[in-house]
């Protein structure tokens, strides 16, 4: 490790705080901190790692910013599933990053693009989700995959999302959770009118292309951030991505604990597991 940059949530005190304690101790454990006002400049080749300082909002951010690099993240956010260090272990979490005692979790981003009439925009990409959201009225979405047509979904719309955004709004509109491994993308109708509504699971070579078949309104959604307006006629297309997400994950960051801790999710409370530790996998991950 030489040279680490330094995202922190702008609009928290604490977090900038916290900023000023890891570039202290990068220096003085012989690493060169680079502060965000600095990171535009940057090439990926030349950061070993980014340290994220906020929330799951703030990772997607700084993983669009600056695609395919490594990225730790500190949680000051509500949940953390993607900032899974919690803010009083920053310092064991630098010192397992800087001896190399980590993983690297790849997973596959979201390519969007929106062809209306003999045009079509490229529309960026995603690490959690894709949404084409209604506004106050119902919207039928027709749905292909792999250009063969698999349902009309009337409702408010339909999310197709990436394992790392599958505990985001797919959980929420009901769809499945996708693990670390799992290469695929989970299609969700969101408030679907029809008793035909499961969520479908595809394989992340799939293309999947979304038609807006009535004219009410609705948007184009990309992890949270609306895009643009859509028409009738107007066919979203969704594809695996360029770039991957890149998130490092440590020994005490475990994706299982978060999610039953963060969302207090126990068929019995007073449940207990019977192993203390689970085994070993064959294979943890990348090495760096």
């Amino acid at each position: 490790m030489n040279r680490i940059g330094i995202v922190a949530a702008r609009s928290k005190d604490e977090a900038r705080e916290l900023g000023d304690d890891v570039r202290s101790w990068l220096v003085e454990h012989g690493i060169e901190p680079v502060p965000e006002h600095r990171l535009q400049a940057e090439s990926p080749e030349t950061l070993d790692a980014i340290v994220v300082l906020g929330g799951d909002g703030l990772m997607m951010r700084a993983a669009n910013t600056y695609p395919d690099v490594p990225l730790l993240g500190i949680n000051f956010g509500n949940v953390g599933f993607l900032a899974l260090v919690e803010r009083r272990d920053w310092r064991q979490a630098l010192e397992a990053l800087v001896e190399r005692r980590f993983a690297i979790e790849e997973g596959a981003t979201l390519a969007a693009s929106l062809t209306r009439g003999q045009t079509t925009f490229d529309d960026g990409w995603a690490i959690n989700d894709v949404v084409v959201r209604s506004g106050a009225r119902m919207v039928d979405v027709e749905v292909y995959v792999d250009g063969h047509y698999v349902n009309t979904y009337p409702g408010d719309g339909m999310i197709v999302s990436t394992p790392h955004g599958s505990s985001a709004y797919c959980m929420a509109a009901g769809g499945p959770i996708l693990t670390a491994g799992v290469r695929g993308f989970a299609l969700v109708p969101i408030s679907c009118h029809s008793p035909i509504r499961m969520p479908f699971v595809v394989s992340e070579d799939a293309l999947i292309e979304l038609l807006l078949a009535n004219d009410r309104e609705a948007t184009l959604i990309l992890d949270g951030r609306e895009v643009r307006p859509l028409e009738q006629g107007d066919v979203v297309s969704v594809r695996r991505g360029a770039h991957r997400f890149r998130l490092i994950t440590l020994d005490s960051t475990n994706f299982y604990e978060a999610f039953r801790a963060k969302f207090n999710y126990k068929i019995r409370p007073d449940a207990k597991p019977s192993r203390d530790r689970p085994p070993a996998p064959a294979a943890a991950g990348a090495r760096r």
